[in-house]
This record gives C-alpha cells, structure tokens and sequence, in this order.
C-alpha cells in the first residue's frame, strides 16, 4: 500500500463530498479546494511528487495524457506499422509472381488430380481414412519449386507456431470462450499497464490524500472513453490505417471498456465509505451513480448470448445505456470534460454520417427518384433462405465487405439495421449487391412472413455501407475458400473478384478451390447465377489456372448413402451427357411446363426424349442441370457426401502449391473450429522445416 507523503497535509474536514460514480476525477482533500455547485473545483493548488502546482484541470491533463494517452497511440503506432508493411509485402509478391506467369506461359505447376484420375480415385484421397500417399506429390512439389533455405523455412515455422497459438486456438467456452490467446494476451496487458499507471506514485488506497488511488482510478476511467467510442464506431479510420475490421477491431473495444469498467468500480468502492459517512447526495453524486449503472448494463447487455437471442434489444440498449453514461460522467464530473466531449462527438458523428449514408446510396437526396429509392428484389429460395437484390447506383463495394439492410415497413423499431456480406462483386455490366439470408427470429422472421409470393419487390429495402475492410487475396499462389450455408456469401465475394482480377491479369493466384457445405443438393441454386458468371469470366484465363468447386451434401438420405454402383460413370462420360442435355434442361426451365416453384419435385416434361434411349446421369448431375448450373461450371463442380475432412483437404492444397496460400472461412461455429483445427495440424514447426509453404489464415465472424 502506498505509503504518505509528508508534503501533501491530510485533511480533517469532509468538505469535498466525495463521489462513488467511477468515472469521477480527483477530488481534492484540501479544505482550501473551493466547489462550484458541488460539480468540481473552479481551482485547485496542490504540490505533488515535485511538480508544478497545477490548477483545477491542468493537474488532471498532467496525471492522464502521459499514462494513458501515449501507452494507446504505441499501441496503434505498431499495427499501423505491421499493417503498412504486410502491404508493401504482399503488393511487392504479387506484382513478382504476375511477372514470371507473363515472362513463362507454360507453368511449373501441377495439381494434384488430373483429368485420368477417375472421380473415385479423387474421393478417396480427401475421405478421413484415406492411406494414399502423398510421397509422389512433395516429391513434384519439391523439384518445381526447390526447398527453401534453412533460415526461411525456419522463420515460416515461427510464424506458424504463433499464427496456431496465438489465433487459431481458443479458450473453452466455459472459460473465457469465445476469446483467442492473441485476446485475451492483449486484454491482460492493456489492463496491466492500465492498473500500475494507476498504482503508480501515489499516496493512498482511499481519499485520504490529494493523489491516491481512488481518483486516479475515476481519472483514468474517463481517458478511455474517446477511445472506446472510436473503436466501435462503424467510420472508424483505425481500421483503414491498420487492415482490421470494425467487427475484429472489437476485441480491442473490449479490453478497454474492461478496463474502465474495472477502474470505475475501483474507484466508487474506493469513495463509498466516505460517502456514506457524510451521508453526501449531491446532484453531481446521483449523476455518477446514473453513469455507472449505465456502464454496468452496457456491459451485461453486451454478452454474446444476449446478442444471439435478442438482436434488437441490444441495439437499443446499447444506444439508451450510451447516452446515460455519457451524460451522466459529463455532469459528475465536468473538469474531466476533455475526454467525454471527443467521445461524444466521436458517437454523434458515427451516428450522422452512417444516417448521410443512407441518404446518399438511396437518392433520398434526390425527389425525382423518391418512388424509386428503396427497390429491390427478394425471392424465396427455400422455406429459410432468401435472397436480397439491391441495385444502388450510389453503392459501390469490393469482395469480403458487407452492408446493412433496413426496411422500415416492417421494423420493430426505427433505427433498426441488420448487416449481411454481399455474395457478389460489381461487374462492367452491373453493380447489382446479392444477399443471401437465414431466416432466424426477429428481423428475417418478420422480413419472411411480410412475402406475398416467392418473389416479392414490394417491400422497400435501404442499404447502408459498405463496411468492413476489402482483404485482397491476389497475392497468394493457392486460395482456399471454406463455407457452411449462408456463409458463402463472404467466400463467393473473394472467388468472383479473384477469376475477375485473373481476367485482367492482375492477380498471382494459380490454385483457386471453393468448398461448399450444404444441407440439401438443391441449395446449389442459391449461388448458381453466381458461379455461371464467376466460370464465364474463368474461361479467358490461362489454361494452368486450376479452378475446383466442392460441395458437401450433409442433410440428404445421398449423404448417408452410397452411390447405386451403376451410377459411378466415368467423369469424362457425364461431361459429354450434360454437354448434350444441358441446353435442352435449361430451354425447359424458361418454359411454362417447367415448375419452378417446387424445389424437389421433377419437371412436367421429362429430360430424355426418348424411354428407349435414357441419359443414366449421377443423381449429382441431374441436380445440377435442375438447379441452373452452365455445362462449364459443372465440369468445375464435384459432388460429395458427409463433411469435408478439412486436414486432408488443407495438406493436399499446400503441398500442391508454388508459393504462400491462404485459407479463408465463413460459417457455422462448428465449421470455424474444424478450419483452425486443420490448418494448426498441417502447418506447424515440423511441417515448415520439412519445406512446407506459409498459410495465412482468415476467419470472417460477422455478427459474432
């Protein structure tokens, strides 16, 4: 405990009624100190440790920008700087290995299968219990691209071992889940640093001295409140100047809203016992009191349970609570105003420019085209699933990023927004957004129960966005792009843009495998539109770009199954069938005979002109030919049963590759795990040493 200094008198008067919210600033203890309507001193002369005398708020501002204000901007100072030289690394690798592909038409690359494989033999090297070796494959491998030397392979299996501890192993939920190491690393450091500024050179526990740790606990609770508002305000330019998003941003919101809750505490507990004794129940006091309950329900409302399960309660709880806390430390303690003031601003400006937003993308600013500003197109895909069509000419956005989508007319309240990742990137053609949405409860649920048909445009939709920031995956020899359900949206975005920057020649990626779990074989009509595009745009690319698409069927009899034996044609055979009878299938679908709105029955008009002379295709590829997949995105598609074992198919991709790969997910929780469990089992120390590639590692968590 500190000890008392002998410079700083102790008071024997309980003039300064103290406060218990835990935001306050230092009260001074000094019967000299004089109040202005019991909210702070209008001056205040006191010496401490051999400084100046300070007045009133200089003493504040001298005891805060050091401690808090510089530790945070060397925090920011660091991912700004890894942030700017993860760019000059990847623009730098990319433009290299775009040069060789032009100066060396003919690639070194090999894929793993090629087309003398029989499906069979390509199924059974990605199965669990597959024993196929791998040996021939490192071996190509090897001699294309040559082992790296000592020291690379070295640093390669550092930045593995960190990658695999530091984010892609997590604490069990019970714990401290869903936090990773790499957060909660750096939340106990934030509030470390935090807490020995706060013990540091200081006189006393309790205000029984003018600088004792109780003050300097509220002093430094108010410091953090520009900064928590920065980091959850959706314009926020630190995710600009460092490549984080808002939503990964948010980790670092919480650290330091722990550690204002923290010090808040600290300091009302730390000021009760005076407080009570002087029986003290000033309006700037019931003002602190307010603020703190304010905080304290921002914090309870704020766990993720209570977002899963009540969305819109959380929103405007987050909003009510906000306004409580800020008001609230504002008129506790308004000496400490040069930190609740910036916050302030910080939110109101969050808050008008995202409204400016709206007005902007959706011609609101524009009368003659009010009729028309909120237009879109919802068609119901499955009992489910809808998806959203959205042309803005005002709104523009790159792969990865998302948006968030209002409909007043059936809102539960008024500032009420939901965020969805758009499944599309904007062409020469047309910049049309594609959303594809689960209905759940709330929002969705009452957006699906408004459909009078399945397909709907009259129920005005608003876009606002985009957000989040635009990760380019241009650089990388292989991309790996893993999706559950709905959460192919984010991964289609990346595999669209990457087959279109390829057609301009300004992506390096060589390897391009998209694997898809669905539920049922139908769902593959929610993207395929999209895919018919992405494979158009495939087909002006070099021959050694190799493109794959895997979909899992998990919640189909086919799933569980095997494949009827007689069905097992050659590859090549059900290329040459669809070739022939998929133009006939898609001349049906545009007829009147073909009944779309059932997705599992059979047309009315059968797919074989003749009884004599049937077409025997996989039950797979009548599927696809149903669903609207092109004859050449078939021959990119294959089908499988179950889950994917994602390690044999991570390990098979890498070892295949020519330069650094990226894995990048989206889905289900179940399906994020898995994707971390793979890649920290086949990239690690051992692996990297052997010659194994780097792997970046990106996990798309929107809404978590």
């Amino acid at each position: 405990m500190p000890s008392p200094s002998d410079d700083i008198p102790v008071t024997s008067t309980l003039t300064p009624s103290p406060s218990p919210f835990p935001t306050s600033s230092a009260l001074s203890d000094d019967p000299s100190t004089s109040f202005s309507h019991g909210n702070g001193p209008t001056t205040t002369t006191l010496p401490v440790h051999g400084h100046k005398h300070h007045e009133g708020p200089l003493m504040y501002k001298a005891y805060v920008m050091p401690y808090s204000w510089y530790w945070i901007l060397g925090v920011f100072g660091l991912m700004v700087t890894c942030h700017v030289y993860r760019q000059v690394k990847h623009g730098y690798r990319k433009r290299r290995y775009i040069r060789r592909m032009n100066e060396n038409q003919t690639s070194t690359y090999k894929p793993i299968s090629t087309n003398d494989e029989t499906e069979e033999d390509e199924h059974q090297s990605l199965q669990p219990n597959a024993t196929t070796s791998t040996t021939s494959t490192t071996t190509t491998k090897d001699s294309d691209k040559g082992q790296p030397n000592v020291f690379r392979r070295f640093t390669t299996g550092l930045s593995a071992s960190f990658r695999n501890k530091m984010y892609l192993t997590s604490f069990p939920w019970w714990l401290y889940g869903p936090e990773t190491y790499m957060d909660a690393t750096f939340t106990i450091l934030y509030c470390t640093v935090y807490m020995y500024l706060c013990l540091h050179l200081t006189d006393s526990w309790f205000p029984l001295r003018n600088d004792n740790i109780a003050n300097r606990f509220g002093i430094m609770s108010f410091s953090q409140l520009p900064i928590i508002l920065l980091l959850v305000s959706k314009n926020n330019p630190i995710s600009s100047l460092t490549g984080i998003t808002y939503q990964k941003l948010n980790y670092l919101h919480r650290a330091s809203s722990r550690i204002c809750l923290l010090t808040s505490w600290g300091h009302a507990i730390l000021w009760t016992p005076r407080v009570w004794e002087a029986r003290d129940f000033r309006q700037y006091l019931l003002c602190g009191i307010a603020a703190l309950f304010g905080f304290t329900m921002l914090w309870v409302t704020s766990f993720r349970f209570v977002r899963r399960m009540a969305y819109e309660f959380f929103l405007a709880s987050h909003i009510i609570f906000t306004i409580m806390y800020l008001v609230g430390a504002w008129f506790h303690w308004r000496w400490l105003g040069q930190w609740v003031i910036p916050a302030m601003v910080i939110w109101i400006f969050d808050r008008l420019l995202r409204f400016a937003q709206v007005i902007y993308q959706n011609n609101f600013h524009k009368p003659s085209k009010w009729a028309t500003s909120g237009d879109c197109k919802i068609e119901l895909l499955d009992h489910d699933v809808m998806r959203i069509t959205i042309r803005r000419d005002n709104f523009h956005w790159k792969a990865g990023q998302h948006a968030f989508i209002s409909a007043p007319s059936i809102s539960g309240l008024p500032h009420e927004s939901h965020p969805f990742s758009i499944a599309n990137v904007p062409t020469e053609m047309t910049n049309e957004a594609y959303f594809l949405v689960r209905v759940h409860s709330g929002f969705t649920k009452r957006l699906r129960t408004s459909l009078s048909s399945d397909l709907t445009t009259n129920i005005p939709l608003y876009i606002e966005g985009p957000y989040g920031y635009p990760h380019s995956l241009d650089s990388y020899s292989t991309v790996l792009l893993l999706a559950g359900g709905t959460g192919v949206t984010f991964v289609l975005g990346h595999f669209l843009q990457i087959l279109q920057n390829l057609r301009k020649g300004k992506s390096a990626v060589k390897k391009l495998h998209l694997v898809w779990h669905i539920r049922h074989s139908e769902d593959i009509e929610w993207i395929a539109p999209l895919l018919n595009q992405g494979i158009q745009d495939s087909l002006e690319v070099r021959s050694d770009i190799e493109i794959t698409i895997d979909i899992y069927v998990t919640k189909t009899h086919s799933s569980d199954e095997p494949w009827p034996p007689e069905l097992d044609i050659h590859l090549n055979d059900v290329n040459q069938a669809l070739h022939s009878i998929g133009p006939r299938i898609l001349q049906l679908r545009e007829q009147e005979q073909w009944d779309d709105g059932c997705r599992t029955c059979t047309p009315v008009t059968p797919i074989v002109e003749s009884r004599d002379e049937p077409i025997l295709l996989p039950k797979r590829q009548v599927v696809l030919g149903r669903f609207g997949l092109s004859a050449e995105t078939a021959e990119k598609v294959n089908w499988r049963k179950g889950r994917a074992n994602l390690g044999k198919v991570v390990k098979a991709d890498v070892e295949s590759s020519v330069g650094p790969m990226n894995v990048s997910v989206c889905g289900p929780v179940q399906l994020l795990q898995a994707s971390k469990a793979a890649v920290r089992e086949v990239s690690n120390m051992k692996s990297c040493m052997e010659g194994m590639g780097s792997i970046d590692f990106f996990e798309e968590t929107l809404g978590a």
